[in-house]
């Protein structure tokens, strides 16, 4: 059975999370009422998603989430929020973030986005996967570009991976969006765009070239 943890300053909505996903998706939800309980639980036990609410006591979830990243790089994670701009948005994904809900939101989508979160990760890349003088370890999340290691947000690392797996394929950029992004609620192609250009940029700048190439008027190839 999935594990999750839940945390929120709201009572009452942490208790309605919590019993959804208990008794609709039969999992097994922890939940934490602040940031620094949310990291002891995190440091105690293992989880399949988290689920961090941005703004609570003690620790923020922006916090919370850049800490826990700098242990585990593999664990999905949700960022609740009743921010509403583009700009909070990218603050929470490049914080470590897979995923961004914001408030208010029903049960049906939340508990929608977490078995999206678990579907992916019940398909785990297992092999170290080298292409092109860039090197991608799905167990570790570390990439390396002619040996010098990349600082890669999960979107990033994600999009990378699938490029290598599907090396000499042309896609478009809707294409990316469905197969990479899902149905989070980041999902765009000016979303997909702005990940190319930095991806593109950090590799640039490791290894002074990139094998991420745009077809003009297609989409993006992986040229090996």
């Amino acid at each position: 059975m999935a594990r999750v943890l839940l945390a929120d300053d709201h009572n009452e909505l942490r208790r309605m999370l919590s019993l959804w996903l208990t008794h609709e998706d039969k999992l097994t939800v922890d939940t934490a009422a602040d940031g620094a309980a949310a990291l002891e639980f995190l440091r105690s036990f293992s989880y399949d998603v988290v689920v961090l609410d941005w703004e609570m006591p003690f620790k923020s979830g922006i916090e919370v989430c850049r800490e826990f990243r700098s242990i585990n790089r593999t664990t999905p994670i949700i960022m609740l929020t009743g921010r509403q701009s583009t700009e909070d948005k990218i603050i929470g994904l490049d914080s470590g973030a897979d995923d961004y809900l914001t408030k208010p939101f029903s049960a049906e989508e939340f508990s929608a986005r977490i078995r999206a979160l678990l579907r992916r990760q019940s398909v785990p890349l297992v092999e170290t996967l080298e292409c092109a003088g860039v090197v991608l370890d799905p167990l570790s999340r570390k990439v390396t570009a002619a040996g010098q290691e990349l600082n890669l947000s999960p979107t990033e690392f994600n999009l990378l991976a699938f490029f290598i797996q599907n090396s000499g394929e042309i896609f478009s950029p809707e294409a990316l969006v469905e197969r990479v992004w899902g149905d989070s609620d980041d999902a765009s192609v000016g979303g997909l765009r702005t990940t190319v250009k930095k991806l593109r940029r950090k590799l640039e700048e490791a290894a002074g070239t990139s094998a991420l190439d745009t077809v003009r008027g297609s989409g993006y190839i992986w040229k090996a």
